[in-house]
């Protein structure tokens, strides 16, 4: 795509043309995808940022400037979420370290152990029935199952857009209905079990 094929075509993005949208993601998806992968080594979690980067774009669209170079703009984003994605990581990581401390100094026997991830489990199957059906059955393929978005998206016929929209909504539902020592339960029953 030349310099002026391009800014006709951001035009277009910028005024909510799909097509334009649709463009950029497929021309841009190969380079950008392959950048991101070199930095966080993860398949799924490249797919995450990508599916991000063009979320981003696509809601922020009226502010991208067409006389800027587009492809510097997309990768300043990738760079930016991949910074947020290892600051993530790391705090994270110091989260379930300190809870890990914590619970092998309080906790008294497996029973205990036993009732506390029933309750997280329970906690979790009652946020999951406030997910609308499809979002729920792709947030489970995905996150429960460990099924990779393009499996998802070809198993249920939709875009992994679509799928990434779907796991972007159950996370927001699910986070905002945690409650922080059971979320702090599961995680540890859920990743260390």
């Amino acid at each position: 795509m030349n310099i002026e094929e391009e800014k006709e075509r951001l035009l277009e993005l910028v005024q909510g043309n799909k097509k334009a949208f649709e463009l950029f993601y497929g021309f841009y998806r190969p380079q950008l995808y392959g950048y991101v992968f070199k930095m966080v080594r993860s398949h799924e979690v490249s797919q995450e940022i990508f599916q991000d980067i063009f979320i981003r774009i696509w809601k922020q669209r009226e502010h991208i400037d067409i006389d800027q170079p587009f492809r510097s703009y997309l990768y300043t984003i990738a760079q930016n979420l991949v910074y947020d994605y290892f600051k993530k990581v790391a705090s994270d990581r110091n989260k379930i370290e300190a809870f890990k401390l914590h619970y092998a100094k309080s906790s008294a026997n497996n029973i205990d152990e036993n009732i506390g991830f029933k309750e997280a489990r329970d906690h979790l199957e009652d946020i999951l029935a406030l997910i609308p059906e499809k979002c729920r059955q792709v947030y489970v393929l995905c996150k429960l199952e460990g099924r990779s978005y393009q499996e998802v998206a070809k198993l249920l016929n939709i875009s992994m857009a679509t799928v990434n929209n779907h796991i972007v909504k159950a996370s927001s539902i699910i986070k905002s209905n945690w409650k922080s020592d059971v979320f702090y339960l599961f995680l540890f029953f859920f990743i260390f079990q």
